[in-house]
């Protein structure tokens, strides 16, 4: 399969690496619920990319937005504001309408929950050709694939039988194989693993390396799991509504201050962890200066601002803080006035 595409313009050749196109993109997505007059903001202006064949997972604490945000990429929920966009669909998923979501994510994205959510009353096989009815997918490819899935995701002995006759495993193996009827360009899934013993839930997981590495599918899902984390290419960590920073799979969950890398957003938002405050005193105001190309942040505190003997005054011209006794600011120039004091 080839990784890039050539275009052609007027005598210039201009070669795309088709792996660097995202086929799921997130911008500024903020989510806010409304109880009575009590709003809650889940989410607080999350973006990113997610790019072919990635295996981008999203880690975080209960609270911190995760659920919602996968619901909202999924296009299952709206969010209050933000745009998500789907590879070759023209248009922001957010100002679609629920037809044009559904006709759209039948060929883009294959959603998987943590319960299995199979038809107790019909066969696994039956499952997956329902599936597929419901996507409109043609009845001849239904058939081919059907018998595919069955065999690629190891439950081809399994196909007569029903969801109470089944492992965990199976269930979920058969689960997988609906979302895959379609042949999609990404699989979501929130906690797909929650539910599984974790030797099941290492062979799931090599189930969805094998769906990643050979049919070429992406994989964006929820997670809390360090057995779950340690499988991605690359991880969110979500805190308090926005992405706190990113992570490679050699990750610690319970040591996330080692293998954290911050991230700016698109609000030029940078937000600092909470143990790296504590270790600090918790300071609210910074400095902030540039040395040897690296940013500097100091703590300033009222103590070290404002003192007896010399007393800081604000430029009300340039917003300079004048720390001397001068009339003037030794920024602009301008005169200080008595009641530019602080």
């Amino acid at each position: 399969m080839p990784s890039d595409i050539n275009i052609q313009s007027g005598d210039e050749t201009l070669s795309i690496d088709i792996e660097s196109i995202p086929i799921l993109e997130v911008e500024d997505i903020i989510k806010i619920y409304k109880t009575g007059k009590i709003e809650t903001q889940a989410l607080r202006g999350v973006s990113f990319k997610v790019l072919p064949r990635e295996k981008l997972f999203l880690i975080g604490p209960s609270g911190s937005g995760k659920t919602t945000l996968v619901s909202i990429i999924a296009g299952m929920v709206k969010p209050s504001s933000g745009k998500v966009f789907w590879k070759d669909l023209a248009k922001d998923i957010t100002r679609s309408s629920l037809e044009e979501i559904i006709k759209a994510r039948r060929n883009f994205a294959g959603v998987i929950f943590q319960d299995s959510r199979l038809l107790p009353h019909l066969t696994v096989e039956e499952n997956i050709v329902l599936a597929g009815h419901y996507a409109k997918v043609q009845s001849h490819i239904i058939e081919e694939r059907t018998e595919f899935l069955l065999q690629f995701l190891g439950i081809w002995d399994k196909r007569n039988k029903k969801q109470n006759t089944l492992s965990g495993g199976e269930r979920k193996r058969a689960a997988i194989a609906t979302t895959l009827i379609t042949n999609p360009t990404i699989m979501i899934g929130d906690e797909p693993t929650g539910d599984l013993d974790v030797v099941t839930a290492e062979n799931i997981l090599d189930l969805f390396d094998k769906i990643n590495e050979e049919l070429g599918i992406a994989i964006c899902i929820v997670t809390h799991s360090q057995q779950v984390a340690t499988r991605a290419d690359r991880i969110l960590e979500l805190k308090d509504g926005i992405v706190q920073g990113q992570h490679s799979s050699k990750i610690q969950l319970r040591k996330l201050d080692k293998s954290r890398i911050l991230s700016v957003d698109r609000q030029n938002r940078l937000a600092i962890p909470k143990s790296i405050l504590q270790e600090i005193d918790n300071p609210k105001n910074f400095s902030i200066s540039i040395e040897n190309k690296n940013i500097v942040l100091k703590p300033i505190t009222y103590t070290n601002l404002f003192n007896k003997n010399t007393p800081a005054r604000t430029c009300r011209i340039c917003g300079n803080l004048e720390k001397t006794k001068s009339n003037f600011c030794s920024n602009c120039g301008a005169v200080i006035t008595q009641d530019s004091e602080n």
